[in-house]
């Protein structure tokens, strides 16, 4: 870097002293730059990303309640046939993924009305609701609704 100095009079470049105390218009902290806009963007991915995991876990918890309870009816003795115990094997399956009881609602249909006789079809119907993560409890935000269905026989050789 040639300088020139004529009468104390630069020609166009200032003093390297000079240039680093002044206030450049490029001069900045990358490094906040960076942090700011990671932060920015990042934690809405990593919260999209959580909410996709758990709507995903919500459907395993479904499928497994739905086939936990269709297996549980026919394997069922008919004096034993409960309403409510099938719903806690069912809610079983659901915890075991994450999500509690009341967030799952069984229902249980057979052809013969009442799932006792041997040879009775059964459908179960699994409904679960899936909230956003990391959401208070006062606050119902649910992001979907998921739903599984199961036909099984009942005791046929009970």
């Amino acid at each position: 870097m040639q300088w020139s100095w004529t009468n104390g009079i630069s020609l166009g470049r200032k003093h390297p002293q000079a240039l680093e105390e002044s206030d450049h218009p490029d001069r900045g902290s990358a490094i906040v730059e960076f942090v700011a806009l990671g932060l920015l963007l990042l934690i809405p991915v990593i919260y999209l990303v959580v909410t996709v995991s758990r709507v995903q876990a919500g459907s395993f918890a479904v499928v497994a309640a739905s086939e936990q309870a269709g297996q549980a009816i026919s394997v069922m003795e008919a004096d034993s046939f409960n309403q409510a115990a099938i719903h806690d094997i069912a809610a079983v399956a659901a915890l075991d993924h994450g999500f509690d009881a009341q967030d799952l609602a069984l229902e249980v249909s057979c052809s013969d009305g009442s799932c006792t006789s041997p040879g009775a079809v059964a459908t179960v119907h699994a409904q679960l609701n899936v909230s956003l993560p990391a959401v208070p409890g006062f606050v119902t935000a649910n992001v979907a609704t998921l739903t599984s269905d199961v036909t099984v026989v009942s005791g046929r050789y009970a």
